[in-house]
């Protein structure tokens, strides 16, 4: 028998390694990009319901307060106070000059304020014009109290209220006795009109003081009550401006909420809002963050705002609570006392063995 050499056997059936490492690199690759597509799908989802609900919320927020300060107007209407209530309402038609109800309190505050006679000084006085600055009282002894006296009501007639106060101090200090009634209510007069211009514009604490003197003299209308809470208000939230952010919204918030046509005091309180949530954020407590960036989106709307409020809502949903000590083991029972056996003594039942009778077979 020959040696027959068999034919040699091709490997047909080789695993194709290769293309199988292919099709599995191009598989992963299209399963990451199916992720990665979802992801940014999600997170542009997430900001844009971020800011279409900011949006919204600013403009309810404004409608409140327009609403808020229409119905605060009318009241000052009520009260005689008719500046006030013109300032609430020129603050309302600013943002919304087609409210015909603004514009009709407005209407009637005018009317009601052009029907309010001006007070008129005692004795009468040739009022010298506007336009001419009169002269501050000289320091020195007065000659004539009485023409010192008809110059200062000159200078109140024509609300000169800076060079009237320290004429009228000067005056009752050396004729403390002469028209002391009427230099008295100059006096309150002058205190509570310059103060009340102080408080308006950058001198709030200054005119806090002369509205505080007027308030010795005399009680403050209304009006004036209102501006001097107003800028306590303010001068809180401005002293700790940048030192405590909390603080200071605490102050803002009420003062926004009351008249926020003062000291743009919800410009400043969007502020504060923001700075306060940057804090937050800095540490990365990030749903005190997000809550602080959504009250602020109620006063003003950005695009710088809509991110932070948008990644703070996103690390916000990932965050997860820890305990601030975490337990390691059993807790310790503390406060308790020796164990006591007051339980009584076992006693196993006892079973009686029944007897045969005695007649038993």
């Amino acid at each position: 028998m020959s040696d027959v050499v068999p034919p040699t056997r091709q490997n047909t059936d080789q695993s194709p390694t290769e293309p199988k490492k292919q099709r599995r690199s191009v598989r992963i690759m299209g399963l990451l990009l199916i992720i990665f597509s979802v992801l940014i799908g999600w997170f542009l989802l997430v900001g844009f319901l971020g800011w279409q609900s900011g949006q919204q919320a600013l403009v309810d927020k404004q409608e409140e307060q327009v609403n808020r300060q229409i119905t605060l107007a009318q009241e000052n209407i009520e009260q005689g106070s008719y500046e006030l209530a013109i300032t609430r309402l020129d603050w309302v038609l600013e943002r919304n000059p087609n409210s015909a109800e603004a514009k009709q309190l407005r209407d009637q505050a005018l009317f009601g304020l052009g029907a309010t006679p001006e007070p008129t000084p005692v004795t009468a006085v040739t009022v010298t014009p506007a336009s001419t600055r009169l002269p501050t009282a000289t320091p020195g002894s007065i000659g004539s109290p009485n023409e010192e006296l008809l110059r200062i009501q000159r200078l109140v007639a024509t609300k000169f209220w800076e060079e009237a106060l320290p004429a009228l101090v000067a005056f009752q200090q050396q004729f403390p006795s002469y028209e002391r009634e009427e230099t008295d209510q100059m006096l309150y007069d002058t205190y509570m009109n310059y103060g009340l211009d102080l408080v308006r514009g950058e001198e709030v604490e200054l005119g806090m003081y002369y509205l505080a003197q007027a308030q010795k003299l005399g009680d403050l209308p209304q009006q004036v009550k209102d501006y001097q809470t107003w800028a306590q208000l303010y001068t809180q939230g401005i002293s700790f401006y940048g030192v405590n952010w909390d603080a200071s919204a605490y102050y803002f918030r009420d003062l926004c909420l009351a008249a926020p046509f003062y000291q743009s005091s919800c410009d400043h309180l969007y502020t504060v809002l923001v700075s306060l949530g940057d804090q937050y954020a800095f540490a990365q407590d990030w749903c005190p963050a997000q809550a602080l960036y959504q009250e602020a989106s109620q006063h003003q709307s950005s695009g710088e705002l809509t991110n932070k409020r948008t990644q703070a809502q996103e690390n916000c949903l990932l965050a997860t609570p820890t305990p601030s000590e975490p337990i390691t083991g059993t807790v310790p029972i503390t406060n308790t006392g020796p164990i006591t056996d007051t339980a009584a003594p076992f006693v196993a039942p006892s079973f009686a063995v029944p007897t045969a009778p005695a007649d038993a077979p």
